[in-house]
């Protein structure tokens, strides 16, 4: 889905859509309000530690494993594919870069097509049993269409959440006033992740192809033409956002694109919010003196805007 058009993109987001309902999100927050409870408590009990290694990256993974239905035994696969994979989102990836994510894709895609063979068997209660079962008019997802929208939910899921959790992390501990105010009222929560989210960006740009000359700003791009989305910059246009460079937690009029917009705005949009708001209640609630350990390095991406961790003390 991430790179098609209509009506190729039309029809395997609608059939896409049958099996990754509200009913299938919400069926997941128990268990992802539990999960963030225990992976924070972890955190707490240790005296603190590297919030990425220890609650952003195994929460998300772990959501996703449950929804797709992965058996607990194989999850600690899930990580390193889709870390591996994700390195070729980026500009000008290296030739060990490139090789590990084609390695990385093809084990990914034959464990998914055993999965697949499996809930076509024994049909379950989770996302690869709801794409199998999915039609619309007799039409029905093909096993690669299949195989492709559970690749990308795990690789758009974790990397996109990850990094909102320690991008918003880091905000909040060079704004100590807002961070203060957000201790103070956990009402805020919900404004708070649409702001961080804003404020650092997890996915700065994305590439598309013009498919027909277009006109932009008395500028012509020709059919052909990549074009990089800043979607970074445009989170922080003073056009559309009021003194976009301050992070205000309470900000109402926040029309951020970090889920992208259109018809290719992110199908797991809701799940991360529900991620985001599970990890940030039970870290403020178990964690309330957390503080910074050390200062956090950036990762060398042009992409994907990440930390390459977020050492914490929780005492």
């Amino acid at each position: 889905m991430l790179d098609l058009e209509p009506p190729d993109h039309t029809r395997i987001r609608r059939l896409v859509s049958k099996a990754f309902t509200p009913r299938t999100v919400e069926r997941l927050r128990p268990y992802v309000h539990r999960l963030a409870d225990d992976l924070v408590a972890g955190l707490v009990e240790a005296g603190g530690g590297d919030l990425l290694a220890d609650v952003a990256e195994p929460l998300p993974v772990a959501v996703i494993a449950e929804m797709l239905g992965v058996p607990e035994a194989d999850r600690a696969y899930l990580r390193p594919w889709s870390a591996a994979i994700c390195g070729m989102y980026e500009l000008n990836p290296s030739e060990e870069t490139a090789a590990s994510a084609v390695r990385a894709s093809r084990e990914f895609s034959a464990y998914l097509s055993e999965l697949i063979a499996v809930r076509r068997e024994r049909p379950g209660d989770d996302l690869i049993s709801g794409l199998i079962a999915a039609h619309d008019e007799g039409d029905r997802l093909t096993e690669q269409e299949m195989i492709s929208t559970a690749v990308l939910l795990l690789n758009a899921g974790h990397e996109a959440t990850v990094n909102a959790t320690v991008n918003g992390w880091w905000a909040l501990f060079r704004n100590p006033g807002q961070l203060a105010a957000l201790r103070a009222d956990h009402s805020l929560i919900p404004s708070a992740i649409e702001e961080l989210m804003r404020y650092d960006t997890p996915l700065q740009l994305f590439e598309r192809w013009v498919l027909d000359d277009v006109e932009i700003a008395g500028t012509t791009i020709p059919r052909g033409s990549e074009i990089a989305m800043l979607f970074g910059s445009a989170n922080h246009d003073p056009a559309v956002f009021a003194d976009p460079a301050r992070l205000d937690l309470t900000r109402r009029d926040n029309p951020h694109i970090s889920f992208s917009a259109g018809i290719h705005y992110c199908i797991g949009a809701p799940l991360a919010r529900i991620e985001l708001a599970a990890s940030m209640t039970a870290l403020l609630e178990r964690a309330p003196a957390l503080t910074l350990a050390q200062e956090p390095r950036r990762k060398p991406n042009f992409v994907i805007r990440g930390l390459e961790g977020l050492i914490v003390e929780a005492g």
